[in-house]
């Protein structure tokens, strides 16, 4: 057990509504394991092991804030909730519109937001959705009503098309999720880790002021995968994570009605399951087969993805987990009371 983990734990928020937007583009897998020059049997094996199907991106030109945009609206305006009401923005990505500024100034803007709210942007990719929902239920804690947290990726935009490990990975999509201020709710817990030792397991060259003078595979701006490394450190990481969120949190296994994890793929979390030891209708896997890895957007692309029922009529406890790219990991046990959370929205209206 870690000494002086970074954990939390709060009593006055709650999560009120999750939208997802998904990219209007479907992509079967079997077409393009033709265009990235997979033989029959590469993309059998890969279709198996990893549990490619098909997945949903987003159109030339669309970006992660119109992405968000269209999650929010459709949220407020199912809520009846006007966008004044809103004291706070947090975005999550790592795809922005720009380097500067940050693109929530943009999108507070676009959703009609008054110029007192809160916006800043959030650079996590994996493990993004549970530290930007730290930061979400740290500012209704304090005081704060009503906080917008959106999140998500157009991962598309930073992966070679032509990488055969990653392209057929990845899906494009933006959440939106209400966190609002409660007197009575239960208590949420969280606690975060991040190691910096394993920044090139998952890696963009190139995209900072850091340039490249090594081989050729980091001449580029597209995202470079050691997927061993990836595979080991979630391994590794997230069942002992799981462990201590339930120890710090005293829950049991057997408390938690759903363990929402990070969608990589299927292949992880097969082998996170067998890790876990927990029924398997309460691990979701299908996400990453379906709508690609949504990166930040992964957790809440998966509740409104293949949990929408259960979420709109049920009160739950949940348990979510991202790890990735950072490396950076985090997991909270949250708890839910018939929030409004649809099938997610596929393509911009």
């Amino acid at each position: 057990m870690m000494k002086n983990i970074a954990q939390l734990t709060f009593d006055r928020p709650f999560i009120r509504s999750i939208v997802t937007t998904v990219g209007a583009r479907k992509i079967e897998f079997e077409e393009e394991s033709k265009s990235l020059g997979l033989t029959e049997k590469e993309a059998k094996r890969m279709q198996k092991a990893i549990g490619l199907n098909t997945r949903y991106v987003a159109l030339p030109g669309e970006t992660i804030v119109d992405y968000c945009k269209n999650s929010a609206l459709k949220l407020l305006e199912s809520l009846s909730i006007s966008p004044l009401a809103i004291e706070a923005l947090i975005l999550v990505t790592q795809s922005p519109n720009y380097s500067a500024p940050a693109s929530s100034i943009r999108l507070q803007h676009l959703i009609g937001m008054p110029t007192s709210t809160l916006a800043f942007d959030m650079s996590l990719g994996c493990s993004g959705f549970v530290y930007g929902l730290a930061n979400a239920y740290s500012f209704i804690q304090s005081g704060l009503n009503r906080v917008l947290l959106c999140v998500g990726d157009i991962s598309t935009s930073f992966v070679d098309p032509t990488n055969k490990s990653l392209a057929p990975l990845m899906g494009d999509a933006g959440s939106a999720i209400l966190i609002e201020a409660s007197p009575n709710h239960n208590s949420s817990y969280f606690q975060f880790y991040s190691d910096g030792s394993g920044e090139k397991a998952l890696y963009i060259p190139n995209s900072g002021t850091i340039k490249s003078d090594k081989d050729t595979a980091e001449l580029s701006n597209k995202m470079i995968m050691d997927g061993s490394a990836v595979f080991t450190f979630t391994l590794k990481r997230v069942p002992s994570m799981i462990d201590s969120i339930l120890n710090y949190s005293n829950f049991k296994k057997e408390d938690i009605d759903y363990f929402v994890l990070h969608q990589p793929n299927k292949y992880i979390l097969s082998n996170l399951h067998k890790r876990l030891d927990i029924d398997s209708f309460r691990v979701p896997m299908k996400t990453q087969s379906i709508y690609g890895n949504q990166n930040s957007a992964s957790i809440p692309g998966t509740i409104n993805g293949f949990l929408s029922k259960e979420y709109t009529d049920k009160k739950l406890t949940n348990l979510f987990a991202g790890f990735g790219i950072g490396l950076s990991w985090a997991s909270a046990i949250v708890q839910t009371s018939k929030i409004y959370a649809p099938n997610p929205l596929v393509g911009l209206d």
